[in-house]
């Protein structure tokens, strides 16, 4: 009997059966991600991996469950998160690189602080408590240094005590601060984490730590220029001796100084001081020249400070811009960071299923889903702002590619490049706090059967959800809410005051706003009172 001949073009007709609808194309790409099989749309565009009524809250619900149950004791007596940046995604075990703690505690607070708000879940604020009890305890610098009483940026791999990481770990390959070194971009970022944490829980010990920051900040502010920022991005605690001189990642100093101000906590004039010199350098070079670089922790220095750009600085700049009224400025930085990140690299491509894909910074240009889910966040923020659709069925499709590095137990993958690994700020502290930016810019994309607070200008110090009830509280007497709900409500009262319905908010009042899945959208303001209760339809 003659061989069976296989038509030629039979391979890519099963591998396009395989996919359905990714194409037929022999270049087609890849049917899966993460090792998870790629939905798409008619269009051929990728759709969220998990099938449920709103898979972005699925996947943060995935991820902060894992992160709350999962992670094991390490033998140094303390969760793998305290420890370590990075962990096996099989056992869940702390794996050698330097841990950087500052900056994931900075973000696990904005985490934490919206997912509290959004979910009712208490745990997740124990989880954070632990996180900077940690860091006080045994992360913060002596009160006889230059830099006096301030969150130290890293550690060594294991290490209980933060003090700066060695780079002995790896045979001296550059990667780590040095021991006694600080990055003061990282104090201004968790001094305004600790800040809020003093706002969701009371506590002084953290409001303590956030004015400690803020006058070291104010202290050592300089005027900058092309080549030095207001704060180098490494410095020898004790002596203030510079290392690397340039980081033009100031937001975190920036939120710190205008939140204190508003609150009249603290040296009101040195923070507008240094606020005013930090604002003033900020617009004159890295908005003019786009020399975003200084952030990542284990990155080695670099002389000039446009060689090594990141996309951590701009977006979340872009983000202080839009909350401030520019929209222009941040739409120029968002241009930007697309531009020079969602491209193709290391044969990873840029456009992947119809979503731009991120990359991390110049020096790793692998695709990675925080980042992916940062640029999504700031496109539905510009969508809010302008209306313009395009923008949310970018930061839709974008958002969407991210869910895939979620899988099903809630273990995160920085990307599909697994040379990257398993990171906690990547994988969970900065990068669920992205969808719940993107529900409160699209609250569409929320649950629909369900109601959830999605966004307030305070920070909700209680919340609890009944079945026809929301009931919270807000740090501030003054604030607005933005909710989605199931149906309408039928009251809303804040202390023992009704609200009225109003066109737009003006005083105290609420607005209320279809939505096209059903439900709607709430905006509350109140001018005075923190406690607020809704009556969600007509049931008790």
């Amino acid at each position: 009997m003659a061989p069976m001949v296989v038509p030629r073009f039979f391979p890519t007709l099963v591998f396009c059966l395989a996919v359905f609808a990714t194409g037929c194309s022999r270049d087609a790409p890849p049917p899966v991600l993460n090792a998870q099989a790629v939905r798409v749309d008619a269009s051929k565009k990728i759709l969220p991996w998990p099938r449920t009524e709103s898979p972005y809250a699925h996947v943060m619900a995935l991820a902060w469950d894992a992160l709350k149950n999962k992670f094991p004791v390490q033998p140094n007596g303390l969760k793998t998160y305290l420890t370590y940046s990075r962990f096996d995604p099989d056992t869940l075990e702390g794996i050698g690189w330097p841990h950087n703690p500052a900056g994931l505690n900075a973000m696990l607070v904005d985490a934490a602080v919206g997912y509290y708000a959004f979910s009712g879940d208490d745990d997740v604020i124990d989880l954070v408590r632990e996180t900077l009890d940690h860091q006080l305890s045994h992360g913060t610098t002596p009160r006889d240094f230059v830099w006096a009483h301030v969150p130290f940026a890293s550690s060594d791999p294991g290490s209980i005590e933060y003090s700066g990481a060695d780079d002995s770990w790896c045979d001296g390959c550059g990667r780590g601060d040095g021991v006694g070194v600080l990055e003061p971009d990282k104090v201004g970022e968790l001094g305004y984490g600790y800040l809020r944490f003093h706002q969701l829980t009371g506590d002084q010990r953290y409001l303590d730590a956030a004015i400690d920051c803020a006058d070291a900040l104010a202290r050592t502010v300089r005027t900058g220029d092309a080549a030095h920022s207001p704060w180098p991005f490494r410095v020898v605690a004790e002596t203030g001796e510079g290392r690397d001189e340039y980081s033009s990642h100031v937001l975190g100093a920036l939120q710190l100084f205008d939140e204190l101000v508003r609150l009249g906590l603290g040296d009101i004039a040195a923070y507008a001081r240094a606020r005013a010199l930090t604002w003033t350098w900020l617009q004159a070079f890295p908005m003019k020249n786009g020399a975003w670089s200084g952030y990542f922790e284990d990155i080695p220095p670099f002389s000039d400070p446009s060689e090594n750009p990141n996309q951590y600085a701009p977006l979340e700049t872009a983000r202080f811009l839009v909350e401030h009224g520019d929209i222009g400025s941040a739409s120029q930085l968002v241009a930007w960071t697309r531009d020079t990140f969602a491209v193709d690299a290391n044969e990873e491509r840029g456009m992947q299923y119809g979503a731009e894909v991120l990359s991390e910074q110049q020096a790793d240009m692998a695709k990675m889903a925080s980042h992916t889910a940062r640029y999504a966040a700031m496109l539905a923020l510009l969508y809010e702002k302008t209306g313009d659709d395009a923008l949310r069925e970018r930061a839709f499709r974008s958002f969407n590619w991210a869910t895939y590095m979620c899988d099903s137990k809630g273990i995160v993958a920085v990307g599909e490049d697994k040379n990257e690994g398993y990171w906690f700020t990547d994988g969970y502290a900065d990068y669920v706090r992205h969808f719940l930016r993107g529900m409160a810019s699209v609250p569409d994309w929320a649950p629909p059967s369900e109601n959830h607070i999605l966004r307030s200008s305070s920070v909700i110090t209680t919340v609890t959800y009944g079945e026809h009830y929301v009931r919270y509280s807000t740090f501030d007497q003054s604030a607005e809410e933005l909710l989605r709900l199931v149906e309408l409500p039928s009251s809303v009262e804040v202390e023992d005051r009704q609200l009225k319905p109003a066109p737009r908010l003006d005083g105290d009042s609420y607005v209320v706003l279809p939505l096209r899945g059903g439900g709607v959208t709430l905006k509350v303001r109140h001018v005075t009172g923190r406690g607020v209760r809704i009556r969600v339809g007509y049931g008790e």
